[in-house]
């Protein structure tokens, strides 16, 4: 019995020590990966913070002249398209107040205010309608000033200012891409004008371009302001005839 005992405890010592160097060999294994993977995280971290700063430096960058007059004919595209939405919202103002006006004008045509008659009621709403008539003629004016806002000579005077190079050595830059008023060339001229433009030449020249046509959006959104201003007013007005005349025609 002796004999066969020994080797079953032989066979057990072997199996542990097996299975100790298979756990040995496995957390080794394990400790290798978590390493490899640690590694491989800190050059992710690393690539993606090279990345980051050359973003970074790159924004920091000027913009190359092919970005920059990329640019500025978007800002020029965004401007007209302001200048057109002001546009519509001014014949939309237009439209409500010709509806007033129209309305207005029937009651008035109706009750025969302006006609025969007298009396303190009838000179009151007289004088009424000779005020609203004041106002329907200065929100009209308003209207023209924003679909056409006056060009002064104080624009051009800033693009010719803003058109000039900082360094006198250089030649003074002709606005070849805003051809307007008294120095407008001849399309021999024009053409010509485009075919020597230079890159730097053509972004300075838009940058002027932006300049008046960023202050003519803002002329015409002063005077739609005021356009909206003098349409509620004689929304208001239009109400107190109506009822001055309504009162008065029972009188």
């Amino acid at each position: 019995m002796a004999y066969i005992k020994a080797p079953i405890h032989t066979r057990r010592g072997a199996m542990t020590r097996a299975m100790t160097e298979e756990n040995g060999h496995g957390l080794v294994a394990q400790g290798k990966a978590e390493r490899k993977a640690q590694r491989k995280a800190e050059r992710a971290e690393r690539k993606l913070e090279k990345r980051r700063d050359r973003r970074l430096g790159e924004a920091l960058e000027p913009l190359s002249i092919r970005e920059r007059i990329r640019n500025q004919w978007e800002i020029l595209g965004l401007e007209r398209r302001f200048a057109e939405d002001v546009d519509r919202s001014v014949r939309y103002a237009l439209i409500v107040f010709g509806v007033t006006n129209t309305a207005a004008v029937l009651v008035l045509a109706r009750a025969n205010v302006l006609g025969a008659g007298s009396g303190l009621a009838i000179w009151g709403v007289r004088l009424l309608v000779g005020l609203y008539a004041l106002l329907v003629l200065n929100t009209l004016r308003e209207a023209l000033h924003s679909l056409h806002p006056p060009l002064s000579a104080m624009p051009f005077a800033g693009i010719a200012r803003a058109a000039r190079p900082l360094d006198d050595s250089e030649p003074p830059l002709s606005l070849s891409i805003l051809p307007i008023g008294a120095s407008r060339p001849s399309e021999e001229d024009y053409h010509r004008g485009w075919q020597e433009i230079s890159g730097e030449e053509l972004s300075r020249q838009l940058s002027a371009a932006s300049l008046f046509f960023g202050g003519l959006g803002e002329s015409k959104n002063a005077a739609l302001r005021k356009l909206y201003a003098g349409v509620t007013l004689s929304l208001l007005v239009t109400a107190v005839v109506i009822i001055a005349v309504l009162v008065t025609s029972g009188l």
